[in-house]
C-alpha cells in the first residue's frame, strides 16, 4: 500500500487531477469563472514540459557532488566503495551483469573505475530481495567478480531495503572509522551523503548516471513540450521530497 502511494506521487497525476477538477467545474459554472484555473494549468504544464527549467534544476542538483578523482585519494588507505542498490532481475538466462538494472550496473562500473588506481579497497554492495530470493547485493557481487574483481575484495549487505537502511547496515557491520566512497546516481548522492553524515561517517561521493549532460551535442535549452522533460522534473521533485523526509524523520543510524 505504501509503495502504491509513493508511486502515485507523479506530476502527470497532479495534472490529470487538476484537469478533471476544471472539467467538472466547467460543467457547473461558466468558463469565465474557471479561466484562471485553465491558464494556471497550461502555464504549469509548459513550465515543466519544456526542458530548460527541469534541466537547470537537475544539473545544479547533480553538481552538488563532485566527480570522484581516484588520483587524489590517499594510496596508503583502504577504501570501502559502497554501491547502493537500484534494481535487478533474477532471470537465470542472463549473466550477472545483465541481471543488474542499467543504474546498478553503471554504479558498479564507477566503483570499478575508482578501484583500479587503489592498492587497497573493498567493494561493498547492498540491497535486499523483496521475495526472499537471492539479494541484489549478491547479484552485484557476482557481477563484480565476473568482471575481474577478486572475490575477497567483495562484501555484501543483503538485508537493507532503502537508502537509510543500507547506510545503517554498513555502519553496523563495518563501523564508523572506514574510509567510505559511496557510489550512486548523481541525483541521489546528496541524500546518501547526508544520511552517512548523520550516521557519523564523512563519506566521499562518487556520482554516476547523470540525467543531464552538458556536452556540445546535448540539448538543454528551451524545447517543445515533452514527457521526457516532465519525467525529468518529476525525478527532481521526488528526490527533493525524499531528501527532506529523510532529513526530518530518519534517526537511529548510528
Amino acid at each position: 500500500m505504501l509503495t502504491l502511494l509513493k508511486d502515485s506521487i507523479q506530476l502527470t497525476n497532479f495534472f490529470a487531477i487538476f484537469f478533471f477538477i476544471l472539467v467538472i467545474s466547467n460543467y457547473y459554472v461558466s468558463f469565465k469563472k474557471t479561466k484562471w484555473g485553465w491558464y494556471l494549468l497550461i502555464m504549469l504544464f509548459l513550465t515543466v514540459s519544456t526542458r530548460i527549467l527541469p534541466a537547470t534544476l537537475v544539473s545544479d542538483y547533480e553538481a552538488k557532488t563532485p566527480i570522484c578523482n581516484p588520483n587524489k585519494l590517499e594510496q596508503n588507505k583502504t577504501y570501502y566503495l559502497h554501491i547502493l542498490g537500484s534494481g535487478y532481475s533474477l532471470d537465470p538466462k542472463l549473466p550477472p551483469t545483465s541481471q543488474l538494472s542499467k543504474n546498478t550496473l553503471a554504479r558498479l562500473i564507477e566503483a570499478m573505475r575508482i578501484s583500479q588506481t587503489l592498492p587497497k579497497y573493498k567493494i561493498v554492495s547492498s540491497g535486499h530481495s523483496k521475495l526472499g530470493m537471492e539479494s541484489q547485493a549478491s547479484v552485484v557481487r557476482r557481477a563484480a567478480i565476473s568482471l575481474g574483481i577478486p572475490p575477497e575484495n567483495c562484501k555484501i549487505l543483503p538485508t537493507p531495503a532503502n537508502t537509510a537502511k543500507e547506510i545503517q547496515a554498513f555502519v553496523s557491520k563495518f563501523g564508523k572509522t572506514k574510509n567510505v566512497i559511496v557510489v550512486s546516481d548523481a541525483m541521489h548522492l546528496p541524500r546518501a551523503l547526508m544520511l552517512y553524515k548523520n550516521a557519523g561517517v564523512m563519506a566521499i561521493g562518487a556520482p554516476t548516471n547523470f540525467q543531464v549532460k552538458q556536452g556540445a551535442n546535448d540539448a538543454n535549452n528551451l524545447s517543445f513540450p515533452s514527457m521526457s522533460s516532465v519525467n525529468l522534473m518529476n525525478s527532481y521533485l521526488r528526490e527533493r521530497l525524499k531528501y527532506w523526509k529523510d532529513e526530518l524523520f530518519t534517526t537511529n543510524l548510528k
